[in-house]
């Protein structure tokens, strides 16, 4: 019994970095701007205690969703550039009270479609004005608040197969030696 306890807390200590399954989820997610710009993008999203994460390869988007701030990422010249809320808002949307209008360029012109499915969760559907003349529209997780689907024009966002799913926190921090770049966009 001893040498039982002694391996749990053992083990424990070994993953004190991991996180539990009920508290982090795994979706595959896409880019598709090929109707635009002929570039599409396949990568995988990782979310948990307020943090996001979306790898696509080449780079990775990581954010705190309370700060709304985050980096992007660069493994091959382990570079990184400051990554602000604009650049969140097609992954999860600042919401207040259950709303993105309040945070929208026009809020007047922001309204609630409706809940529809989405990949078998139960998803809100946003109709968003943009002031450039067309629809945004976004499908946002019910409870976890995240985007399951965004349309911009011709270009679609998407995250699939959302799974309780366990990994480490280290996935959310800036990577050491990482060296700040000037944004490219």
């Amino acid at each position: 019994m001893l040498l039982l306890f002694s391996l749990v807390v053992l083990l424990t200590g070994c993953n004190r970095n991991a996180v539990h399954a009920s508290d982090s989820f795994t979706a595959d997610v896409t880019m598709d701007a090929r109707a635009a710009t002929g570039n599409r993008l396949i990568g995988k999203l990782y979310l948990s205690n307020g943090r996001l994460r979306i790898d696509w390869g080449a780079f990775a988007d990581i954010f705190d969703l309370r700060k709304r701030t985050g980096w992007r990422i660069f493994d091959s010249s382990k570079t990184y550039m400051d990554l602000a809320d604009k650049d969140l808002s097609t992954y999860a949307p600042e919401m207040t009270n259950g709303s993105l209008c309040p945070h929208t360029q026009v809020p007047s012109a922001c309204k609630l479609v409706g809940k529809e499915g989405i990949n078998g969760r139960v998803a809100n559907k946003w109709d968003v004005w943009n002031p450039r003349g067309f629809h945004v529209y976004y499908w946002t997780d019910d409870k976890l608040a995240i985007t399951l689907r965004c349309e911009i024009g011709e270009t679609t966002y998407e995250a699939k197969n959302l799974r309780n799913n366990p990994f480490t926190d280290s996935m959310f921090e800036l990577p050491a030696g990482y060296e700040k770049a000037e944004r490219r966009w």
